[in-house]
């Protein structure tokens, strides 16, 4: 019988977890390693990318998901502000690596009308054109909102994820004038185990040979639309959509 369990996989793809991870912190970074693997196997290898990331972001939602909506900063309470229409973070510039690009960019040739891809376009090349003259980059709404709501939510990259607050007054602040006063109120032990399923993510993909360069999200995606309908299939063979791009981070490393 072939042997399918979770050290098999690490050995498979060569996978070093991060050293030095205390006993309860250590198996949620193997449990993040194992399930991306997992996830990546149980696909044709075409999509098998694409699986792995929503694994990975699913990671995040669960944590999300488990933590308490009202938190106590000082000596106030403060309810979660993120809700449906709120979108200050949508802003904001964001950070992908590439297979979150061919995941959006999938999801939008196999689920937006013509009309809606139309539309994507238009907004992407008013967004670029702007910036390219200057205008600061919060000042425009990223064009995969409509109507105050993000068109692909479910499939929305790792970092948008990432974005909560606890005041909404702040997160429009900073929207508007780029910090905020007093500053963010934010989740300090969600942020903390954020750190952990990202860099734990870095280790999984990297094993599978999957560029873990932050690009921007907006010039990841155009060259991953421009790629056509086997971007899936390219990406998958190893083949650089984004050799054109920047890198605009580092990888990253293991929590502190």
């Amino acid at each position: 019988m072939r042997d399918t369990g979770p050290e098999s996989l690490l050995a498979k793809y060569g996978v070093e977890p991060i050293a030095d991870l205390p006993g309860e912190t250590k198996k949620f970074h193997l449990r993040v390693l194992n399930d991306v693997l997992a996830a990546h196997d149980r696909q044709p290898r075409s999509i098998g990318a694409l699986w792995a990331t929503q694994t990975w972001h699913q990671h995040h939602d669960g944590l999300a998901g488990s933590r308490p909506s009202a938190l106590r900063f000082g000596d106030t309470e403060l309810q979660l502000a993120c809700k449906p229409g709120c979108n200050h973070c949508c802003h904001s510039p964001v950070g992908v690596v590439g297979a979150e690009a061919v995941l959006v960019a999938h999801v939008v040739a196999r689920t937006f009308s013509a009309q809606d891809r139309q539309g994507l376009a238009r907004r992407m090349e008013d967004r670029k054109a702007a910036l390219q003259h200057g205008d600061p980059q919060r000042g425009y709404l990223c064009p995969l909102n409509v109507a105050g709501n993000c068109s692909v939510y479910e499939f929305r990259p790792f970092n948008c994820r990432m974005f909560h607050s606890f005041d909404a007054a702040a997160c429009e602040s900073i929207r508007e004038d780029g910090q905020a006063r007093g500053g963010l109120p934010i989740d300090r032990v969600r942020r903390q185990y954020d750190k952990l399923i990202v860099a734990s993510a870095n280790v999984a993909l990297a094993a599978l040979k999957l560029d873990m360069r932050l690009l921007e999200f907006m010039a990841a995606l155009e060259l991953a639309l421009a790629a056509g309908d086997d971007r899936c299939e390219r990406f998958a063979a190893g083949e650089d959509l984004f050799a054109s791009l920047p890198t605009i981070a580092a990888a990253a490393a293991a929590p502190e």
